[in-house]
């Protein structure tokens, strides 16, 4: 039963719990960053060094007029301007190089990451159980494995080395500074407090609006792929101005939350712009006059001009990448509550080694008064009972909504039971390895699941290796001589939804999957449904040679589908209101005798 919304539920984690959460998925990478991060403080360390060389250069020899001076730096003497310049100039080559060779380094690092965390989040949403695809729809999904990870790819590749580097950069300056000229120091290093408050109130505020924009667009996804979905139906309801105001009131609110980004972002940046054109101005009438006073050099002067052109450059950009970051923090909080999600159990430290042997098959099944619901306080099913040995096949009837389809569900495992047991071959089925159930059963479904590629690779069990003699045989079986007629047999390439086989021929397929699985237990949910006659006549055909010498369970809507089985269950409300073979409800004249004469008026 699926609750879903068209509004997205909002999640608010603390940072430290997403790195907690996605730690393990960064850890192997651990290494990449830290390299990153040293050469990132290398850069920093040479960018440090050029306001240095500017204030040696004008000092020591522009100034005195001599370019034949003296001059030392990092250890090196120089003994004319030549020198000096080479060194200068040697030095900022070596840099673009390092920097270079870090950019390229810290791309493929970040994209290491992130196919290692997309691969990691595929596996586990296909473990997460079936409950969970209820509560969230495919549009929101899609937007966790596309979307954010393109902007945690974002954070990974351009922000936290790069904002290492930064931070590194104007901690380094006030270093510099302070051992050049504290007097000097203390006209622009007065601005850090007012730095510091305001990109926390920044980084507050904005986090809270990435939030909602990437909300919002997995809330826009989600509209939208419902649309594609069902385009069909709005075209012939003519329903296209509906869903096009929902798009568009999405949209609306989508462009409102950017909006907002915008205009925080309008005021954050000319601030950091406004406070460096502030320093300057302070520095050159100050510095100005020191100079003529003779209290500082003019190339110390230039030297803290240039610190403070470097000081505000980083915050710049830190500010810029503020936007990376929020973005993909906000992302990050969504994918570390998918993350965060429990994967099916899919076996118990009670299975035996026995139970998972090669030989183990289904012998029998039974369900001893189970009871179900898909939300607290609303039952599906009660006290639902019955017993099944190999050979023996249960029909199972019953209007819309009461309970047929769910039975099909918990003995496939797909939900946990509320109460009662169920037993395998006289054991509780929860002792037994999920994987291993279900590799012993086949489903065949009112709408049958094809997969793009060739026939071969849709009905061949996967990770098994079967040969072609075999998959031949299932698809006769099953009638589908079609395919060798008018296609290409097992090469035949299928699209999307199976195209080009039409409905009866997509279900034939599935049941020659299902032949192809050779499983001890065979489900047909409602999987006749839809066809028309001389469909379901070859499908009835298919299913009974499936049948045989199997575990069978057929859920259906018309009571003729049902007729021939052992034994017969009526469902209505979650209960079973009359069990036996068809004669014998039949001669009950009770809701089945009913039900079967309506069937044939």
């Amino acid at each position: 039963m699926k609750t879903e919304s068209l509004e997205e539920k909002e999640v608010h984690l603390s940072t430290s719990s997403i790195i907690r959460v996605l730690w393990p998925f960064v850890r192997p990478f651990i290494w990449m960053l830290l390299v990153s991060t040293a050469l990132s403080l290398c850069i920093t360390f040479f960018e440090l060094m050029v306001p240095i060389c500017i204030q040696k250069g004008l000092d020591e020899f522009i100034l005195k007029a001599d370019l034949s001076g003296k001059a030392s730096l990092l250890g090196f003497s120089f003994h004319n301007f030549q020198d000096f310049a080479l060194f200068f100039a040697g030095m900022i080559v070596f840099q673009f190089c390092l920097g270079m060779f870090q950019s390229v380094f810290m791309e493929y690092a970040g994209q290491k990451m992130i196919l290692f965390l997309r691969s990691s989040l595929f596996a586990h949403m296909t473990a997460l159980p079936i409950s969970y695809f209820d509560k969230n729809t495919s549009g929101r999904l899609v937007s966790r494995v596309a979307g954010d990870l393109e902007n945690m790819s974002e954070m990974f590749t351009s922000v936290l080395a790069f904002m290492a580097r930064d931070i590194a950069l104007m901690a380094g300056i006030v270093v510099m500074a302070v051992r050049l000229n504290p007097v000097l120091s203390m006209y622009f290093l007065w601005l850090i407090p007012s730095i510091v408050v305001g990109t926390m109130v920044f980084g507050r505020v904005t986090r809270k609006i990435f939030r909602t924009i990437r909300q919002k667009l997995g809330e826009i996804n989600h509209h939208f792929s419902e649309v594609i979905t069902g385009f069909l139906a709005i075209q012939t309801t003519a329903s296209q101005n509906i869903f096009m105001e929902r798009f568009a009131a999405l949209s609306l609110a989508h462009f409102k939350a950017t909006v907002n980004q915008i205009q925080i972002f309008s005021l954050f940046m000319p601030f950091f712009s406004c406070l460096g054109t502030i320093a300057m101005a302070v520095l050159v009438c100050h510095g100005g006059n020191l100079v003529l006073e003779q209290e500082v050099s003019l190339g110390e002067l230039v030297a803290f001009l240039t610190y403070n052109r470097l000081f505000f450059r980083p915050l710049w950009e830190i500010s810029e990448k503020f936007n990376v970051l929020q973005n993909a923090l906000a992302s990050a909080e969504r994918m570390a509550v998918v993350m965060a999600e429990p994967v099916l159990e899919l076996s118990s430290s009670k299975t035996s080694a026995d139970d998972l042997s090669a030989g183990f098959s289904i012998e029998d099944i039974e369900f001893s008064k189970v009871g179900f619901s898909y939300e607290r306080g609303l039952p599906v099913l009660q006290e639902i009972s019955f017993c099944l040995k190999k050979g023996e096949s249960l029909g199972i009837a019953g209007h819309t909504g009461s309970g047929k389809t769910s039975i099909i569900n918990l003995l496939t495992g797909f939900y946990p039971i509320d109460s009662g047991n169920i037993f395998i071959n006289g054991k509780d089925y929860l002792k037994f390895n999920v994987e291993e159930l279900r590799s012993k059963m086949a489903l065949v479904m009112q709408d049958p699941v094809l997969f793009s590629g060739t026939v071969r690779e849709n009905i061949a069990p996967w990770g098994k290796d079967i040969s072609d003699e075999v998959l031949l045989a299932a698809l006769e079986n099953a009638g589908c001589s079609f395919l060798m007629e008018r296609f290409d047999g097992l090469d035949t390439i299928l699209m999307k939804n199976g195209h080009p086989l039409s409905a009866g021929e997509k279900q034939l397929l599935s049941i020659a999957r299902a032949f192809a699985m050779n499983p001890d237990l065979i489900i047909f949910d409602e999987a006749t449904s839809y066809m028309d006659s001389n469909s379901e006549i070859a499908i009835h055909k298919a299913l009974e040679k499936l049948m045989k010498n199997r575990i069978s369970i057929i859920v259906a809507h018309r009571l003729s589908t049902i007729r021939g089985c052992n034994e017969i269950m009526l469902i209505r409300q979650g209960r079973i209101r009359e069990k036996g073979s068809h004669e014998k409800l039949a001669a009950l004249r009770g809701e089945y005798f009913h039900l079967l004469q309506k069937e044939f008026i």
